[in-house]
């Protein structure tokens, strides 16, 4: 288990730098441009990755588990990212190519017809994102997490630094939104460039693809699947949502902008922890896909567990301090007090959305893409219906209802799938309640302490004490509870 962990580091390393740096951006996005801005860039930008996710995910993620089978075959190696890169090439090629012929429809979807110009702006970083992704997992796949780590912290810096420089000094002659669009384009030119060039000098090679076709698209495709399906939500959430709030009452403006600070400020706080969690997710599927080649059922199990326990503690360590501090961070981080009201009401999803990135990524490795495919597009029914009936009950928090019942459903069922398939029994309930039932004395601690110290110091060390108070305080009442045991931690 040492060199998971060790994995898990590297990859958490990356992806918390990462994810820091990109969103202190989002925070500097959300004021150059405004809440209404962003939510006009936001509903295009999701249509952008329902496209970017057809070469980004199904391909990169069968590429690493054909190479971790085999990591010393380098004439397979290079056969399977030869085979992966004309496949992700032609439907990257395809998609841009309906877009642009059938740009009058796309346009009429579209609440704003800025939302058809960022499209466009954005639509070359598809064919771009196919390279970069499927190169990506030739190093995913040979364990090299470190250079996949980095490319991903490269995109994200050059990606900022463009959209700074076009913001500031090109905002009179681009419009923000477009300026936003542009950076990110040629960011993904650039990691392209750099992954290939990457791929050569660590000795990759292209050779035939004939025989792997095959067997790359039917690996691919119900993990595409399940991604796009996800994917094609945001969009139709961007859709369904202003239009329903429009019907209860709000104005073409006010719509925009609820769903601008629920997405673009609420939503990536809430998915902070799975940042952590997709590093454990990323780091154990070339190592099941090896153990399950070996029908090494006990190993499997262990490193299961492990996970599973993993991802819900990060998940809920995380939980009390956006419960107490909600507001406070969003008053801090955003200017915007609804932002960080949004967050404490909806910070209770954090742990089915971990717990579902988790058990999915674990069927994927198993092989039961399919399964956990299915799975998804239950969950994704309550979704649904909940954006489409609850907005003249809760308005744009219809939406936190709708995607918690979306992956509690689709997590329990894949948690379900997994000990059916290995004959094994991981309870998540459990754990689960008593997590919660201490987030609560912690959150309220927490509260109370930020209440005190605000009539003192600053915000940020008001803050920031506050949130050190709350973690520590879970983490031992973690211990006194046994959920956590003290030897593995300083083992680990």
């Amino acid at each position: 288990m040492r060199h998971l962990f060790k994995a898990v580091a590297i990859i958490t390393s990356f992806s918390v730098l990462t994810r820091i740096i990109g969103f202190l951006f989002r925070i500097y996005l959300s004021r150059a441009i405004g809440a209404e801005n962003l939510g006009i860039y936001q509903i295009a930008f999701s249509v952008y990755m329902v496209l970017e996710t057809f070469v980004s995910s199904g391909l990169p993620l069968t590429v690493s588990k054909l190479i971790s089978k085999d990591p010393e075959n380098k004439k397979s190696i290079s056969s399977v990212i030869c085979a992966a890169l004309i496949i992700g090439l032609i439907i990257a090629i395809v998609l841009c190519s309906i877009i642009l012929l059938g740009r009058n429809i796309v346009a009429s979807l579209f609440t704003d017809i800025r939302c058809l110009n960022i499209l466009l702006t954005l639509l070359p970083g598809v064919v771009f994102s196919a390279v970069y992704a499927i190169l990506r997992g030739y190093f995913w796949g040979k364990k090299n997490f470190f250079w996949v780590s980095f490319t991903e912290l490269l995109e994200q810096i050059i990606k900022i630094i463009l959209s700074v420089i076009l913001l500031t000094f090109f905002y009179s002659s681009f419009d923000k939104t477009i300026a936003a669009s542009t950076s990110l384009t040629i960011s993904c030119l650039a990691s392209a460039i750099i992954v290939f060039v990457l791929y050569l000098k660590k000795g990759g090679k292209f050779s035939s693809p004939k025989g792997n076709f095959k067997q790359v698209v039917s690996s691919s495709l119900p993990i595409t699947g399940i991604r796009v399906l996800s994917s094609l939500l945001i969009p139709l959430i961007g859709v369904i949502i202003p239009l329903r709030l429009v019907a209860v009452g709000y104005t073409a403006s006010q719509a925009l902008s609820q769903y601008g600070i629920a997405m673009g400020m609420t939503f990536p706080l809430l998915y902070l922890p799975s940042t952590v969690v997709g590093s454990m997710a990323m780091a154990i599927i070339p190592d099941l896909s090896c153990d399950n080649n070996k029908k090494d059922t006990k190993t499997m199990e262990k490193k299961i567990s492990t996970a599973i326990t993993f991802s819900l503690f990060v998940s809920a360590i995380v939980l009390p301090v956006y419960l107490g501090l909600g507001e406070a961070i969003g008053q801090f981080l955003f200017a915007n007090k609804t932002a960080g009201y949004y967050l404490s009401y909806s910070c209770f999803i954090m742990i089915p959305i971990g717990l579902n990135n988790i058990a999915s990524s674990i069927l994927n490795a198993l092989g039961l893409e399919v399964k956990g495919f299915i799975n998804y597009i239950i969950g994704a029914v309550f979704l649904v219906i909940a954006i489409v009936v609850l907005p003249q009950f809760a308005g744009i928090l219809s939406l936190v209802w709708g995607m918690g019942a979306c992956m509690v459903v689709a997590g329990l069922l894949n948690v379900y799938m997994i000990n059916k398939h290995l004959k094994i029994k991981i309870d998540v309930l459990k754990p689960t309640i008593k997590f919660l039932g201490i987030s609560l004395p912690c959150a309220i601690l927490g509260k109370n302490i930020y209440g005190i110290l605000i009539s003192i110091f600053p915000s940020f060390i008001s803050l920031a004490i506050s949130g050190i108070v709350i973690v520590v305080s879970f983490f031992v009442l973690c211990l006194l509870f046994n959920l956590i045991k003290i030897d593995t931690v300083f083992q680990k």
